[in-house]
């Protein structure tokens, strides 16, 4: 009987050529674009489930929502919070570990090469059970300076991986370079985890006992903070610890009550600082949560983005499934009496509705096929998409093909379902006598609905593709208030005592037009906060400033010149001007009458922040701030300066002050005037290599770190383009197999139309408003549905496209699915008017 059925359904399948060909490719690119889907979602979701014990383990996360001041969100935690929690909460607690990762560079014999090392406590291991190839945790990590390497990386300098014993020299560990010894070798991480771990040092506190704000402080936070839980512990437990010791039994409970005043009553410490723990295995997809502009250990993932891409997938799956059932419901007349013959024969609905369903569950399986071998062909081009390296090995994951299988047996039996029911109920009297059809009324109105709905899906992705498009070119174009063109960052972090001859020797380059240091360049965004009480005046008795204002700014360290390389011009006051000679910050030595002074540049931001309303306001007032950690400097303002983003856009403007503090400057900021570029980086090079010979260099052009901030939002906006595209092609699919349906069964009627002087503008015009309609009516469906998706995802940014784009795209939509429509329906429409009406009345 199956074979039966099998040998009739591959017959019908041949049969009807055109039909069975639309079915396969619709279903073919719906699966295709399942299983593409589905392999970025497993990759998304399996991130750091291959490590031991990883349901155990947590990291810490801190936030601070203080009055007055933005949110300020990081998944990092303070030094002294590891120890402590530890300590305190040791019934749900085991162990834990901090971990500080520094870019540092690799001395081997005459080269050196940039690393990501990664310093730990000795209790590492302990938390995060990583496995090894050479050595092992309990003798390969117990002493301080101790040095773990993964494969990839022994390999890369030894040529090997067997290279316990072999030392390694890193600049700087504190001061100096250091030679640590190799005491074991790691696998390989995978590419699912969140860590970017080559190389692990046992982290010794002492090389940090001049910077109090990495290990020994309660409210820096520059460390990553892991724990794990002790077996049948919870997440919610350990929180409620955490929250509980926060709030009654911390060092936060002085801190805050001398910052921020005595607290409200019925006030806790959690409401204004929070220590958020999250389980490992969440970190990958919702750690963006908590993360704020300071990132994490390697590039996160959007949990909402993977739930976007799933519903994408299953809607053009689903698109593909309504095609099937028009299809096979248009063509119910001529199924008709092959249904009805079959039941004078014997059969029973039961038996012919199998016989259909196994046509359905046939045809996904051929489709199923072709998408393998789509998937193929298309996998190297979405892994350069994605940047990723996933891959489809059916043989090697039997869970996947299974999974395959039972995904292509729902869509068969889903798809299936409605036009087995529907022509396995014909009744053999009524369809034999006078050979009537089976079609009724009901049947096409459905078929008109399953194309709206159709057509509505892919309109709404469309819109949200053009949506996420022009964000993305928004935030690329927008005047970002300075000049970002012919810039090339330098990394100075190592040039040591060299910066000024080294700028000397770049300024000698008739490319170059100017050399001005800093702490950061633009996108290089650190969280670098400082409070700054403004000193009342007697003017201001009036005004409401009688008393101090204290406010946590973001600060900067900038060179003179720094504003003028970047075209920037002060609403009010001066720049940074080395006539004056009272402009930079210098730190005093100790004692008791050791107040500094300085000038500060502040932008509007800060102004508004500190209570004035004019910037003309601000200039010549005095802040007052410990900037070095040993007394009280006086910054007189000087000028103010517009915002400008010196950030990505996803994030606001920060109230922000710009001091003259030599000791932080970091990153050179070259201007240029050349169109040869590779020779102006070779010559950048040479000149780094003789003033810095054993350090390897740091250089990006600006403009390429500004256009990596929207990495992520170019790729969800090509992923939409890509996947839209195919929705557009299945629903197209299915309009053209109705229409050539539709036009072949009026042929009658168009010949009687033309016979009666019908042009064949007319016939084609009548054809191709019958399929208009569903299109106008999907449009008013999806322009709603699609302008509320996009307010909602626009909300993300403070700064977006203006929001009356949306009528224009959303009109431009519509417009294009009735092109798109019109020249799928119009070929058949006109092959069909231009038909001989002899011919067409003689059609049976």
């Amino acid at each position: 009987m199956f074979q039966h059925y099998l040998i009739t359904a591959w017959r019908n399948i041949v049969k009807n050529g055109l039909f069975s060909g639309i079915n396969i490719f619709g279903l073919a690119v719906g699966l295709m674009s399942c299983i593409l889907i589905m392999l970025f979602v497993r990759a998304e979701t399996g991130y750091d489930s291959w490590i031991k014990d990883s349901e155990r383990v947590v990291r810490l996360h801190s936030a601070y929502n203080i009055p007055g001041r933005p949110p300020f969100l990081t998944v990092r935690s303070a030094g002294r919070m590891m120890e402590a929690i530890r300590d305190y909460a040791s019934n749900e607690v085991e162990d834990g570990v901090r971990l500080i990762q520094w870019e540092l560079t690799i001395q081997q014999q005459a080269d050196a090469f940039p690393e990501q090392v990664t310093m730990a406590d000795g209790s590492f291991f302990n938390v995060l059970d990583l496995p090894f190839v050479h050595g092992d945790k309990s003798s390969s990590f117990n002493k301080p300076f101790d040095l773990v390497v993964t494969e990839e990386t022994a390999q890369k300098y030894f040529g090997r991986t067997d290279v316990i014993g072999e030392t390694m020299t890193i600049c700087c560990v504190g001061d100096q370079p250091t030679t640590l010894p190799i005491t074991g070798v790691m696998k390989d991480l995978p590419q699912a985890t969140h860590f970017n771990l080559h190389m692990l040092v046992y982290l010794q506190p002492a090389i940090f006992a001049d910077n109090s704000s990495l290990l020994d402080t309660w409210t820096s936070v520059n460390v990553y903070t892991y724990f794990k839980l002790n077996p049948g512990v919870s997440v919610d437990q350990l929180q409620q610890r955490i929250n509980y010791w926060v709030n009654n039994e911390s060092p936060f409970v002085d801190i805050f009550n001398q910052n921020i005043g005595n607290m409200p009553d019925n006030s806790k410490v959690t409401d204004y600082l929070q220590h958020k723990v999250m389980p490992l295995t969440d970190l990958h997809l919702h750690a963006r949560n908590d993360a704020g502009n300071m990132g994490d250990f390697s590039a996160m993932g959007d949990y909402k983005m993977v739930v976007t891409f799933i519903i994408v997938a299953a809607l053009i799956l689903l698109i593909a499934c309504i095609n099937f059932m028009n299809l096979a419901t248009a063509r119910a007349s001529q199924r008709a009496r092959e249904v009805a013959m079959r039941k004078v024969l014997g059969a029973s609905r039961s038996q012919v509705a199998i016989q259909f369903l196994s046509e359905a569950v046939a045809l996904v399986f051929i489709a199923l096929l072709f998408a393998l071998v789509a998937v193929e062909i298309c996998l190297p081009f979405y892994n350069g998409l994605l940047n990723r390296d996933l891959s489809l090995n059916l043989l090697a994951d039997p869970q996947l093909l299974l999974g395959l299988m039972a995904v292509a047996l729902l869509v068969g039996l889903g798809a299936g379902l409605y036009p087995a029911l529907y022509l396995s109920r014909f009744m053999p009297a009524h369809i034999l006598q006078a050979s009537k059809g089976g079609e009724s009324g009901g049947s096409a109105t459905l078929r008109t609905a399953l194309v709206i709905f159709q057509f509505a899906i892919s309109i709404i992705l469309v819109i949200c593709t053009i949506v996420v498009y022009g964000q993305t070119l928004y935030a690329n174009k927008i005047d970002v208030g300075y000049q970002s063109d012919n810039k090339l960052i330098l990394n100075v972090r190592a040039a040591g005592n060299n910066l000024q001859s080294l700028k000397q020797e770049l300024l000698n380059l008739p490319e170059i037009t100017s050399v001005v240091f800093s702490s950061e360049s633009p996108t290089q965004d650190n969280e670098n906060n400082r409070q700054f009480t403004l000193i009342p005046q007697t003017s201001d008795s009036g005004s409401g400033m009688a008393a101090p204002i204290q406010q946590v700014l973001n600060y900067y360290s900038t060179d003179y010149g720094f504003f003028e390389a970047y075209n920037i011009s002060p609403v009010a006051g001066r720049l940074f001007d080395q006539a004056y000679g009272t402009d930079k910050a210098i730190q005093q030595p100790d004692g008791d009458n050791n107040t500094g002074s300085a000038s500060v540049i502040l932008n509007e931001s800060a102004v508004r922040r500190l209570g004035f309303n004019q910037p003309a306001q601000a200039i010549g007032r005095t802040l007052e701030s410990d900037l070095f950690g040993n007394g009280l400097h006086h910054l007189t303002i000087i000028g103010v300066t517009p915002d400008i983003y010196f950030r990505s856009i996803k994030f606001d403007i920060r109230p922000s002050v710009y001091l003259l503090r030599e000791d932080r400057f970091r990153v050179a900021n070259l201007s240029f005037k050349t169109d040869d570029l590779p020779a102006l980086v070779s010559k950048v090079e040479n000149i780094w290599k003789n003033q810095v010979p054993m350090q390897p260099i740091s250089l990006q052009f600006l403009t390429e770190m500004m256009a990596a901030q929207y990495n992520d939002d170019v790729t969800t906006a090509k992923m939409f383009s890509a996947f839209s595209l195919l929705a557009i092609v299945v629903a197209c699919l299915g309009l053209y197999g109705l229409a050539a349906f539709t036009a072949e069964r009026r042929t009658r009627e168009i010949g009687i139309r033309k016979v009666m002087g019908a042009q064949v503008r007319d016939i084609v015009k009548l054809l191709i408003w019958q399929f208009s309609k569903p299109v106008f009516i999907a449009n008013l469906i999806a322009w709603p549905v699609g302008a509320y998706a996009m307010l909602n995802w626009l909300q993300q940014f403070p700064y977006r496209i203006e929001l009356f784009w949306l009528v224009p795209i959303c009109l431009a939509t519509g417009l294009l699915s009735l092109l798109i429509a019109w020249a799928t329906v119009g070929g058949n429409a006109a092959k069909v008017a231009r038909g001989n009406p002899v011919n067409s009345l003689r059609h049976e």
